[in-house]
Formats: C-alpha cells, structure tokens, sequence
C-alpha cells in the first residue's frame, strides 16, 4: 500500500469518527427545550455535594425515636445551607393530631425537633464539614404543615412566629 492510500485512510477514518460524534452530540440534544439546556456545564463542589445529600436524604425512613422523614432538600444559598424537612410521626410516639397540631406541650414539641435538628446537622457536616452553626437552618414540617425553624441552635416553633 501506498503512504498516499495509507493517508487517504487516515483522513477518512477521522472525517467518519468527527461525523459519529457530530451525530452523537446530536442525540444529546434535547430538542423539545432550548439549545442552552443541552450546553456543557461543570457543576462547582457545592452543587455536588448538595446533590449527594439531597440523593441520600430525600427518600422516607427513620430521623429520631419520635420522627421519620417523608422528604428532604437541601439547597445552598448564599447566605447559608437550607434543609427543609416534611415528617411524620412514628407510631411510638402519635402525637400529631393533624393541621400542624400536636397533643403534647409545645416544649415536648421542641425538645423532639432540636433532636432532629441536632442529628441532621451531623449529617450536612458530613458534605460541609467546615459550615459553621449560624450558617445552617432547618424548616420542619409535619404532612405539609409547617412546625417551626431550627437555625443557629434555636428552635422557634411555628406559632411562636
């Protein structure tokens, strides 16, 4: 064989590979949204680990002796990592009567959600081990309802509000 043929081959293997995965990027394309949504992007570490916590978090199973969570969202704002969690009671303790209402003293109430709070925050330290205290907060719901805000170490309940 020719180095004339031997080119010739080259070039058409590279113009054939440029044409595959000019298709390829093609089929990446979503084309029932616009071109920017298909674009590149890298997400920073914080969005990674706000993914990883959200993935291992947002899903129902045990939080305290009292409580479960239904969900869970973490979103990093820039003025602090926000949590919001919806729950639910669990059948050991049933104080919940419905519409963000419990059957126990508010203190009872409190004492059973600084725990939580108290716990989750272990678990963002895990993605954020350097956030400090202040710069965490946690809105608490129960079914929908909100129950109150753990932030800096202070529970406020949601009629305290």
């Amino acid at each position: 064989m020719s180095k004339r043929w031997l080119w010739l081959t080259i070039v058409a293997v590279a113009v054939a590979f440029a044409a595959g995965w000019a298709v390829a990027q093609e089929d990446w394309a979503f084309p029932y949204l616009p071109a920017e949504y298909s674009e590149a992007y890298t997400p920073t570490l914080v969005e990674w680990r706000e993914v990883d916590f959200n993935a291992f978090w947002n899903c129902e199973g045990p939080l305290t002796d009292h409580l479960r969570i239904i969900s869970c969202r973490l979103l990093a704002m820039p003025w602090g990592l926000w949590v919001y969690v919806d729950t639910k009671t669990r059948p050991e303790w049933d104080m919940y009567e419905g519409d963000g209402n419990f059957s126990c003293p508010d203190e009872e109430v409190r004492a059973t959600y600084v725990e939580a709070a108290e716990g989750l925050t272990e678990s963002v330290r895990i993605d954020f081990e350097e956030i400090a205290d202040e710069d965490v907060g946690i809105r608490f719901s129960i079914h929908g309802h909100k129950v109150g805000v753990w932030q800096a170490g202070e529970m406020t309940l949601a009629d305290e509000e």
